[in-house]
């Protein structure tokens, strides 16, 4: 929209009243603007499921040996069968089932929630979904389709569509928004800008300025609605000679 522009000349003077652009931001809406965010919010919300993968197992490092627990997280579910959230294991998910099935684990079932704590499914085996990708800080899991529909589409779970990042820039200042969890264990859409983008060993990674809860990993980030990637963790930066915090932001790694 052009800016407009008003002149009113009274006893002399001139006055000029000015009408700025609409802002199109979610962070801080417009009244005009509210609507639109809190369906962007709706649309992200009905798409999150939390998934907790039950029991542990111990994993050979190389050097010693680590006990790797399952736990609770966010996930966004796609195409109606299908979760992209995040390998928060340290090892491929698909390496840790390995080490269940034909090392020392007791990994016993998934259950996933929808986000008002309903079950969609309750300790089911390990054979209900198949880990179909791998990449990066990244796994997506396919729960499957019956009577030709997707297994979270028959139980009535909404689906994200994912961005494709070629046709997107990401530069800091873009606002996204993000899934964060409080303290009574609600859900929520949290809208937060982009601090840098870069790459970690061949991980394209973004910093933005949100810190997320724990169990909050797995959950979407989104661009214009569209899921862009998954949160990781949180960063914390200090002055090395003080010790004074600079800054705290959370680590999204994005679709590759």
């Amino acid at each position: 929209m052009k800016k407009a522009a008003f002149f009113l000349t009274m006893m002399g003077f001139v006055l000029l009243i000015g009408f700025a652009p609409k802002s199109h931001s979610c962070r801080r809406p417009l009244p005009w603007n509210n609507q639109h965010c809190h369906e962007v919010e709706q649309v992200i919300l009905n798409a999150t499921v939390r998934i907790v993968l039950h029991g542990w197992v111990e994993v050979e490092t190389g050097y010693d040996v680590a006990r790797i627990n399952g736990g609770i997280s966010h996930a966004t579910v796609v195409d109606g069968r299908y979760l992209i959230t995040h390998n928060h294991f340290g090892i491929p998910l698909s390496q840790v089932m390995l080490y269940n099935q034909y090392a020392n684990g007791e990994f016993t079932g998934v259950s996933v929630y929808r986000l008002d704590g309903t079950i969609i499914l309750d300790h089911a085996p390990l054979d209900s979904f198949a880990i179909i990708a791998e990449t990066g800080e990244t796994v997506v899991i396919d729960f499957g389709v019956a009577a030709g529909e997707g297994f979270f589409t028959q139980a009535g779970v909404g689906s994200a569509r994912a961005a494709n990042l070629s046709t997107i820039q990401l530069v800091p200042g873009t606002e996204v928004a993000q899934i964060d969890w409080d303290r009574h264990g609600l859900t929520r859409v949290v809208w937060t800008k982009v601090k840098s983008v870069y790459q970690e060993n061949g991980v394209p990674l973004v910093r933005v300025d949100h810190v997320i809860q724990l169990g909050a990993s797995g959950g979407g980030v989104f661009l214009d609605g569209r899921l862009i990637g998954n949160n990781w963790g949180n960063l914390v930066e200090t002055n090395l000679n003080t010790g004074v915090v600079r800054q705290r932001l959370s680590l999204v790694a994005l679709n590759s």
